[in-house]
């Protein structure tokens, strides 16, 4: 079945939107935006996070990579949402590469994703592949299937947020707020 094919079955059969679908290149184009918006699916996180060195003792404080930038698409809509992850953890026994939790976002953004599972899924291969003794991810974004249908509203923001890890730790470094 086309994407044309598709179009007339499931959404409409009106000839002016069916019209942008039915050149050659139409779908050769839509097949690989989608594979790069859904490109996370190659990538096993587990081997994202690096070592930058060892801990010598004990680190005795929080290390926070904010603002990662991040694209994805709505699992229950098709949708495209869109934001920041904040990232805040303490280090086990080493200290991770900064520029790898970029690349943790973006893996795991480039999937069918929600938001709630979005930051379970950083705080978890953090804590899992990167050793943390805590961790606290949130994430603050616009989602599409709420300003263009639904509610309609453009101007709302959701905000998730997702703590694992030693509780006593993660008070102690306010990140169980």
């Amino acid at each position: 079945m086309t994407i044309e094919d598709w179009l007339k079955t499931n959404v409409t059969t009106d000839t002016r939107a069916l019209g942008w679908y039915s050149g050659p290149e139409c779908e050769d184009r839509i097949v690989r935006a989608y594979r790069e918006l859904l490109s996370g699916y190659e990538i096993d996180t587990s081997k994202i996070l690096k070592t930058t060195c060892l801990v010598n003792g004990e680190h005795t404080g929080v290390v926070r990579v904010q603002e990662n930038n991040f694209f994805s698409i709505c699992a229950h809509h098709f949708l495209p949402f869109f934001g920041k992850v904040n990232i805040s953890y303490v280090p086990g026994d080493r200290i991770l590469g900064l520029g790898k939790f970029p690349r943790l976002v973006q893996a795991f953004s480039r999937r069918f994703q929600i938001q709630e599972y979005l930051v379970k899924e950083i705080a978890e291969e953090i804590m899992s592949s990167g050793g943390a003794k805590a961790v606290r991810v949130t994430s603050r974004s616009r989602h599409l299937c709420m300003c263009s249908r639904g509610p309609s509203d453009q101007t709302v923001i959701t905000d998730t947020s997702y703590v694992a890890g030693h509780q006593e730790l993660m008070a102690k470094f306010g990140l169980d707020d």
